[in-house]
């Protein structure tokens, strides 16, 4: 138990998240002016989703398919495949959907989640589970089965990840010479706080 009161155990990231991935979207229906922009693992690695999208488009009607993997709401995208395993961003955006061989976690605590996998730790541990040879690639369920120390307390856990989040923010923001209002962190934050039986 810390100095907060709060007990500390080990779980899995399938406890405090659904990890699933993308589609596999045939290049044969992209198109340069497509409705909606593919993410692929080339497109992981900015802290939230890429201001400046490269890549292909792809025009979409089934509505099975647009609730499946629009990315909508808070998303933690993991690349599953090459050179850069492991490699997670912060995603949400209505015009893009999730290609295959990229991982996708959602949570009721995306921001706590999200600094788990941005830890270096997890980096290392997708990288020792890897498989192939000319090109490395890890599963859905070894995301999954990755274990680290959490608060037991659903609330400590979206505490400590918004806290987190508001210092990232600050330090982007910093970069590209930006303003953020405290204001606008703590609505962001809450905004995303959800129940976690919706992604079950």
């Amino acid at each position: 138990m810390n100095e907060s009161g709060y007990a500390w155990e080990q779980r899995k990231l399938s406890d405090l998240s659904n990890v699933t991935t993308g589609k596999a979207f045939s290049s044969s229906d992209f198109t340069s002016n497509g409705n909606y922009n593919v993410i692929t693992n080339k497109n992981i690695g900015d802290y939230q989703k890429n201001r400046n999208f490269v890549g292909d488009k792809i025009n979409i009607d089934d509505e099975r398919i647009k609730q499946q993997y629009v990315l909508f709401g808070a998303n933690i995208l993991v690349t599953m495949d090459g050179v850069n395993i492991g490699v997670a961003g912060l995603y949400s955006d209505n015009n893009a959907v999730l290609a295959q061989r990229v991982g996708r976690l959602r949570s009721n605590q995306p921001f706590f989640v999200f600094q788990l996998v941005m830890d270096n730790k997890f980096k290392a541990a997708m990288k020792r589970e890897s498989v192939g040879n000319a090109i490395k690639h890890i599963s859905v369920k070894q995301i999954q089965d990755y274990e680290s120390y959490v608060p037991s307390e659903l609330e400590e856990r979206n505490e400590i990840g918004c806290i987190l989040k508001n210092i990232d923010d600050l330090i982007v923001a910093n970069e590209r010479q930006e303003k953020i209002a405290p204001t606008e962190m703590v609505q962001f934050c809450s905004f995303f706080l959800i129940d976690f039986e919706y992604f079950k």
